[in-house]
């Protein structure tokens, strides 16, 4: 499929002969970029349109720097905008902070703009209710920003990737994700994390559950916290066993598996 130069930071994963039976556009979490979801991709139907975007400051999107939470998810709408018009569902499924770039989106966008059938929210936070909490988030935030602009990102990553929620990881898993986040600059990093703090972010439970859109929230069976997080929120989710935190990425077939059946894709030789 063809694309605009101007869509440079949404790229196609399969190319379809036929009319697809649904499209969905992958959105990472921060560190990351659009090649986090190609081990899921491979184990879709074939039958879906998939397309993975690089958020702004990472990847091929790295000197697109949005000032703030709304920059970011203007962003992200911009980008849909370069999709076919064509009556496809379009599912949106995002991981971490790209997962609150698309609760935000969820509750902005009005129920049938863009023709999105629906949101997957992988390890996606709420948001914090007191003001002492995002006081505190922020201070955290603070000292992380100072860190990737001041300081060696190969240092700054092996400190980031001993915080709690990353905990399910073997040394070798680590060493390997700070690997693939090296190519990522210091600077645009902590311009994002001061854009996008989960301290500056609104508290998005409420909407989310009178959204008119449908909602599918999935965590790693690993990930303590957001199974907390779920759990006490009240609100289903998919658990994918043997996971942690990036669920994705530990376990990509049957993450892509829980897509299908959660989305009820189908390949069109099944129809």
């Amino acid at each position: 499929m063809p694309l605009s130069s101007k869509m440079s930071s949404l790229s196609p994963f399969k190319a379809l002969t036929s009319t697809p039976t649904a499209r969905l556009v992958f959105v990472h979490g921060f560190l990351g970029s659009s090649a986090d979801w190609k081990p899921v991709i491979q184990y879709l139907p074939d039958s879906v349109d998939v397309y993975a975007l690089d958020l702004p400051g990472h990847g091929s999107a790295k000197q697109i720097r949005p000032k703030d939470f709304k920059g970011f998810v203007d962003a992200i709408k911009g980008q849909l905008r370069y999709l076919p018009d064509d009556g496809i569902p379009l599912f949106l499924v995002g991981y971490s902070l790209g997962a609150r770039l698309l609760m935000h989106l969820a509750v902005k966008l009005d129920a049938d703009e863009c023709s999105i059938a629906g949101f997957v929210i992988e390890g996606g936070n709420f948001g914090l209710q007191q003001e002492s909490e995002r006081e505190s988030r922020w201070e955290n935030d603070v000292h992380w920003i100072t860190r990737f602009r001041g300081h060696p990102l190969n240092e700054v990553l092996s400190d980031w990737y001993q915080q709690g929620v990353f905990s399910s990881l073997t040394f070798e898993q680590r060493q390997g994700v700070i690997e693939e986040r090296l190519n990522n600059s210091g600077e645009a990093l902590a311009e994002v994390l001061s854009a996008t703090s989960l301290a500056k972010q609104d508290y998005l439970l409420p909407l989310l559950q009178s959204s008119k859109h449908k909602i599918y929230y999935i965590a790693g069976e690993n990930d303590e916290k957001f199974c907390r997080l779920y759990e006490s929120s009240k609100v289903d989710y998919e658990v994918v066993s043997g996971a942690g935190h990036n669920a994705h990425k530990d376990q990509p077939n049957k993450y892509a598996r829980k897509l299908t059946q959660l989305l009820s894709l189908r390949d069109t030789d099944s129809l």
